[in-house]
């Protein structure tokens, strides 16, 4: 397991799961700690929503910083668990409906926390299926805040100089003109909800591994094409319920960033979905 700014080593530690992230630099030296930084900071004012890796310390001391996580047993990535199904028999993890449906839910809650719950909204920028982890009983849990930016009080955006984020999840918008919104997490997150309807984060029906929200944008009535068959098996009834999270996941990545909604709003969307018994 590892992401941009560092690497994972798994241990025990006084008879505890832990998960030890040491950070390591590129180029600019000085502006790569400020990323590692903003993560242990972030992650500590995080620490105690359910949908993020709790923190049991952080040690500055070394050559380069560490966080440690506390981790249970049978854990992985969101990434691994979409795209091998041998990932999955290996920690026995199941992929249904459900429990996609719940994990759209969990990263939600953490995302609606991080630009409601502080003085300014706080903007993640690194969402993917990379940093989602998913716990021995099924919660995902968001990682990695070195991105992260505030926007300054009074103000829905903020300019920057250096576009940072995973290629295939950045909105149009933020990659040519360097302004941050709340709408840019909200673009990354639709990716997430397109990639646990497909099953994998590249269009494959083309055999041209085109990004998958550009395969969707051009083409109309296409959930059919991209749905994982994992999806469907044992699942029961859910059409309506598929159908109502893909108009959503389209929703989050429409081009013009007016249009797209909040994350508080795509949280009780979600909400609403996923309580749904009945065709709409």
């Amino acid at each position: 397991m590892r992401d941009l700014t560092g690497y994972y080593i798994c241990g025990i530690f006084q008879q505890r799961s832990i998960l030890v992230k040491k950070f390591h630099f590129f180029g600019n030296g000085d502006k790569w700690a400020s990323y590692a930084v903003n993560d242990i900071v972030v992650t500590v004012l995080m620490n105690h929503h359910k949908n993020v890796m709790k923190v049991l310390g952080c040690c500055l001391d070394l050559k380069v910083p560490a966080i440690i996580y506390e981790i249970g047993i049978n854990y992985g990535l969101l990434y691994d668990l979409l795209h091998s199904r041998e990932e999955r028999d290996n920690i026995g993890r199941s992929l249904s409906w459900s429990n996609r449906l719940k994990i759209a839910r969990d990263v939600a809650n953490a995302l609606v926390y991080l630009h409601t719950a502080f003085p300014t909204p706080i903007i993640h920028r690194e969402l993917s299926t990379k940093n989602i982890v998913i716990d021995s009983n099924g919660v995902a849990k968001l990682v990695d805040f070195s991105f992260c930016i505030a926007l300054p009080p009074g103000e829905s955006q903020v300019e920057v100089d250096t576009i940072v984020g995973t290629t295939n999840y950045l909105d149009f918008d933020y990659l040519t003109s360097g302004i941050i919104t709340e709408k840019v997490d909200v673009y990354m997150f639709g990716i997430i909800l397109l990639e646990l309807l497909a099953g994998c984060g590249l269009s494959q029906v083309d055999h041209k591994y085109t990004p998958l929200v550009e395969y969707v944008q051009n083409h109309e009535n296409v959930l059919s094409e991209i749905l994982d068959p994992i999806i469907l098996e044992g699942s029961g009834e859910i059409e309506h319920q598929l159908q109502a999270f893909w108009r959503l996941a389209l929703r989050c990545t429409v081009e013009r960033e007016a249009d797209r909604p909040y994350i508080i709003d795509v949280a009780k969307e979600l909400v609403r979905i996923q309580r749904s018994v009945h065709p709409i």
